[in-house]
């Protein structure tokens, strides 16, 4: 009886010990640090640049964000990944976006001509502060779409990856909703009279006739309608398309896609890359889709699980992403000529 007491308060202890050093990898692990600012159009946008033990000058990687109101650390989301690309000696920078935390402004009143036109400064910024051996964008998601006007305006990279990227705005709202009507295990007919009424509110958006809108979605009970400052966001942004920006990217570039993505369509996404990249005679660049993935490249069985997902990252760490992820990413700048 007492060897199984000393083995239950062993196993304790490795439990309490494991879960304390979980907690600190969640904070990002640089050699140093500091804040940068930057304005753009005369509001302040405030990040942190976070440096490896390596020794100038830096590979450096600008994170450019999804939807949302994400600060720097996307919530701490970016966390892992950071400490990753830290230890393989590559630089981190990322910023609150408008009207975000230290951020001024407001990101729903942005277009992805406007973000991308941020990061450009932000660019700059760090070109101001370190000495810079190969910079590149690390875009997830909506990121994608502004990687593509980047390109389009011929800002000077020397690589890019985007995670997760879509093609077109409105396609991809399609994709999103049939993806939710078959969560919700919708038979045929609600499928079919659902995506009409999707189409529908797509048309006011279109018209940019929110109070059509909102008495429309108000009419059934599918949701809320959105926000009229969402809407107006949307309706600014509704016509983004990356394949002008695909077409203008001349440096190597690295796409990452999970299987089981439920925000975009993976395998659309994928080909349209490819086709336009091979159209372009364009040898350096590289597609990946990950098996048993989600949009944010976490295995799948974490999806639509956020209770199970904080518990396994405490007890699992990086190993909630799907294998393979960190180092695809980590070797593929590491190894760029």
């Amino acid at each position: 009886m007492k060897k199984i007491i000393i083995l239950i308060i062993f196993l304790v202890g490795v439990f309490i010990v494991t879960i304390f050093y979980r907690v600190e990898s969640f904070e990002v692990s640089a050699d140093k640090s500091m804040d940068i600012s930057f304005e753009y159009e005369g509001n302040k946008l405030a990040g942190t640049l976070y440096l490896p033990k390596a020794s100038p000058p830096y590979d450096v990687v600008v994170f450019i964000h999804g939807d949302g109101p994400v600060d720097r650390s996307a919530n701490d989301g970016y966390n892992f990944l950071m400490n990753h690309l830290l230890a393989e000696g590559i630089a981190c920078f990322s910023y609150d976006k408008a009207g975000i935390a230290e951020s001024e402004g407001n990101w729903l009143s942005q277009s992805m001509l406007d973000r991308s036109l941020e990061v450009e400064l932000g660019l700059k910024a760090l070109e101001q502060k370190i000495s810079i051996n190969k910079k590149g964008i690390i875009a997830f998601s909506q990121g994608g779409w502004v990687a593509s006007k980047l390109f389009e305006n011929n800002v000077s990279l020397d690589f890019a990856v985007v995670i997760g990227g879509a093609i077109d705005w409105m396609d991809q709202h399609i994709y999103y909703e049939r993806k939710y009507a078959e969560k919700n295990n919708f038979s045929g007919k609600e499928t079919k009279e659902f995506l009409s009424y999707v189409k529908k509110t797509d048309e006011y958006i279109i018209k940019n006739d929110y109070e059509g809108y909102s008495d429309y979605v108000s009419s059934y009970d599918y949701e809320k309608p959105m926000t009229e400052q969402r809407f107006k966001f949307v309706y600014i942004n509704h016509k983004a398309n990356a394949i002008k920006g695909i077409k203008a990217i001349d440096v190597p570039f690295l796409g990452i896609f999970g299987e089981n993505d439920q925000n975009v369509d993976v395998q659309e996404s994928f080909q349209a890359y490819d086709k336009t990249f091979k159209m372009m005679n364009k040898t350096n660049y590289d597609l990946y889709i990950f098996p048993n993935a989600t949009h944010s490249l976490l295995e799948s069985q974490y999806q639509d699980h956020e209770i199970k997902l904080f518990i396994d990252s405490l007890i699992r760490g990086k190993d909630i992403f799907v294998k393979d992820f960190f180092n695809t990413i980590s070797q593929w700048i590491v190894e760029l000529e």
